[in-house]
């Protein structure tokens, strides 16, 4: 059975807006990870070290702010830790790795689309993709828009695809 002219566009503009989709929503996210990879380090290290450098300077007998300084610094970090301060970045990153998947997914149904074929087989396969792609957005944490303006720029600019 052959497929429209109407039929092959309508399958093709469906598959490229899932495609497009993908490839910003997945850019924007591994955006979004190594941001909070980043700070979720810096959370840690940076206290920890702030408390390093107290204590030494309270060992020797400075004043006793030193001291408090050290505990507290101590505490941010502990508490930064426990709490995983890079698990953002972890949710983040398995966003962006589902989008991707998706994404080959889409582009290997746009390389195979000819026009033999059944279109109520071709209209379910679209709409299964569309399905998983709404599946994915259903479940992810919302992506800073800060993280999405340097994945779109990067996209425009072309240093990412």
């Amino acid at each position: 059975m052959s497929l429209t002219e109407a039929q092959i566009d309508a399958v093709k503009g469906q598959l490229e807006s899932i495609h497009q989709s993908c490839l910003y929503s997945a850019q924007a996210y591994f955006e979004a990870a190594k941001r909070a990879e980043l700070w979720g380090r810096l959370m840690v290290f940076v206290p920890a070290c702030v408390s390093a450098v107290s204590g030494f300077m309270s060992s020797f007998g400075h004043r006793p702010l030193w001291g408090g300084v050290a505990a507290v610094a101590g505490a941010v970090a502990a508490t930064a830790s426990f709490l995983g301060a890079t698990k953002k970045s972890t949710d983040f990153l398995a966003s962006a790795r589902s989008y991707t998947v998706l994404r080959h997914k889409v582009k290997l149904e746009l390389q195979f689309l000819s026009r033999q074929g059944d279109y109520a087989d071709l209209r379910r396969r679209v709409e299964e993709l569309n399905n998983e792609y709404t599946q994915i957005v259903s479940s992810d944490i919302p992506v800073p828009n800060r993280s999405f303006d340097l994945a779109s720029r990067r996209i425009d600019e072309g240093a990412a695809s």
